[in-house]
């Protein structure tokens, strides 16, 4: 009886011999004989001591669903993952922005959403083990945060990722099938009423409470906003060779669009520009030296993945002032700018201003259009913009004391 309790107290300390755990190994031997780790507070086992190698992989595979409290999926390694789908459509996107077929900005927005497509359904799930409820989760990670307009564009760039696979023969499965009807774009009736809840125009006042309250860079900025309806890429991208600041004219093409664009400056805007690159900081790098706006760190406003320094710069004006209706940001200068300009009823002229994409047979055809109708368009949002000029303050004069002593 006591040889038997000697034998089997022998085969539980063997049992219970931990092997040494390799240095910088992510993962502790448990007493119940495989490797584990605890992840967001629970306990996550990988296999038998005996078999590192296998449990390392194991939680290789699956850290990223875990980390994030997914489910890990099955793995299959000659499945299409969602990080290497992700990774195909950006380097075609990549491609395309390098022949100058897409934009930079329309990329960067490709790589945030992206990135939270990775994020939310994992890197290594396969795409054709994707399910309704799978996009159900994508879309309501997607619209953190963001409005019904931000998230209609959100769900337009990862269908587009998703849509690569499908178009160029990489699934088997249609996509239909994979995402149901859990991941679509918001209604338009949503969006219509979201529009009607939504001021996004400057009434004139407001402009020139902006005005008075930046600082000589974002004026300047302000004035080409509203002057020809410049969005933030196309005021951070203005170089030198853009302006011609003694005939009053600065010709262009669109960042978004590359859409040749022109049209003459306000006075107000020439002097304004004039001020802001008499003040302008030293670039830092060479690349922007011809740049007319940088940074007081020297840096380039240009617009990256999930940062707008325009924006944010123009949002602490605009809180400054009190304008803190819903939807007003820098970029509803170019609102308020075509919804003034369309009062001359010259829809071309203002198109052109814009730096619109050609959309119809007569825009294909059209090859130019005078600088009259140019001129007549900017003239009549300008006056627009004098009539609600505030009038100046006479200084208040000294008072004087009849006693002796004088001024009080």
């Amino acid at each position: 009886m006591n040889q038997h309790h000697s034998t089997l107290a022998k085969l539980y300390a063997k049992r219970k011999q931990k092997p040494r755990r390799p240095p910088g190994f992510p993962l502790f031997c448990h007493s119940n004989g495989q490797w584990a780790k605890k992840v967001r507070g629970k306990l996550v086992y990988f296999g038998p001591w005996s078999d590192p190698p296998a449990a390392l992989e194991k939680w290789l595979r699956q850290k990223d669903d875990l980390l994030a409290g997914r489910t890990p999926r099955d793995h299959d390694p000659d499945a299409l993952t969602v990080g290497n789908l992700c990774n195909l459509f950006l380097e075609s996107r990549e491609r395309r922005v390098a022949t100058g077929e897409l934009a930079q900005c329309t990329f960067d927005d490709y790589l945030v959403v992206a990135a939270s497509v990775i994020e939310k359904l994992g890197r290594g799930a396969a795409v054709e083990h994707l399910r309704p409820a799978d996009f159900a989760e994508l879309r309501a990670h997607l619209a953190k945060g963001c409005n019904l307009k931000t998230l209609e564009g959100r769900i337009a760039c990862a269908r587009a990722i998703f849509n690569h696979a499908d178009r160029n023969g990489m699934l088997n499965t249609p996509l239909s099938k994979l995402w149901g009807t859990e991941f679509s774009k918001p209604s338009k009736s949503a969006l219509h009423k979201l529009k009607n809840e939504t001021t996004r125009l400057f009434d004139a006042a407001e402009i020139w409470r902006l005005l008075n309250a930046a600082s000589a860079t974002m004026q300047a900025m302000i004035w080409l906003g509203i002057n020809g309806g410049m969005g933030n890429t196309d005021v951070a991208k203005l170089r030198f060779d853009h302006l011609d600041l003694k005939a009053g004219w600065l010709t262009m093409a669109r960042s978004k669009t590359g859409k040749p664009r022109r049209f003459p400056l306000w006075p107000e805007t020439v002097k304004a520009l004039e001020a802001a690159i008499e003040h302008r900081p030293t670039h830092k790098n060479a690349t922007d030296a011809d740049l007319v706006f940088v940074t007081k760190y020297g840096n380039s406003w240009i617009p990256k993945a999930k940062d707008n320094p325009i924006s944010k710069e123009f949002d602490k004006v605009r809180v400054a002032t009190g304008i803190t209706a819903k939807g007003k940001t820098f970029y509803t200068l170019r609102h308020t700018f075509q919804t003034i300009g369309d009062e001359t009823r010259d829809f071309v002229a203002v198109s052109a201003i814009m730096g619109h994409a050609a959309s119809s047979i007569s825009d294909h055809y059209r090859e130019r259009i005078g600088d009259d109708r140019l001129q007549a368009v900017v003239n009549h949002v300008r006056g627009w913009l004098l009539k609600a000029k505030p009038k100046r303050q006479a200084k208040p004069k000294a008072r004087t004391s009849s006693r002796k002593g004088g001024a009080v």
